[in-house]
């Protein structure tokens, strides 16, 4: 991870904040599920509620997706999501009252109304 970030923000940050940001890091992905063990790390499936996933939904469609290509984004894809199980899980997601959801095939009607009630001001 220090590799990758440093490739990334060059000589800018010293060697503490670089290990400050993986520490802080690892601590945020292992709170999320994405990590476990105590000394030494290691990715492991997440298992998404449909809480999560309705918020990758509202994610994925704030980035612009729409339709069924919100089942493939990358932030379902970053709870070890598949199309199928995100489709299931949002559908779970609107029994639980999180979003408005109708599909048919490839067709999805979306409301994120109940996560974003504001309207959008400019």
């Amino acid at each position: 991870m220090k590799t990758a970030l440093q490739a990334v923000v060059g000589a800018r940050f010293n060697e503490n904040t670089l290990d400050k940001v993986c520490r802080n890091a690892a601590s945020t992905w292992a709170q999320a599920g994405h990590l476990a063990g105590r000394t030494f790390k290691k990715r492991r499936p997440v298992n998404p509620t449909p809480a999560a996933v309705a918020y990758a939904i509202y994610l994925a469609h704030a980035a612009g997706f729409s339709g069924a290509e919100i089942f493939s984004s990358a932030w379902l894809r970053v709870l070890d999501t598949d199309p199928p199980r995100a489709r299931q899980l949002a559908l779970e997601a609107k029994r639980l009252g999180l979003i408005d959801l109708r599909m048919a095939g490839d067709v999805v009607e979306l409301s994120l109304s109940r996560l974003d009630p504001s309207p959008v001001r400019l």
